[in-house]
């Protein structure tokens, strides 16, 4: 069985490639779809189980 963090990073993985190629498709620079990739689809599940981790503490 797949845990919650599991599916919750690649939900946020998800939404980052979606994102990026929205932003790409809408006509944005490069720089700005490839950050909106690596923010939600990188650093969104790091700040996400960091959150999570100092919730148990």
């Amino acid at each position: 069985m797949v845990s919650r963090d599991t599916k919750e990073t690649a939900l946020l993985v998800a939404l980052g490639v979606v994102g990026f190629v929205a932003a790409s498709a809408a006509g944005a620079p490069d720089a700005v779809a490839f950050s909106i990739l690596v923010v939600v689809g990188g650093v969104g599940p790091l700040v996400r189980d960091e959150w999570r981790r100092r919730q148990k503490a």
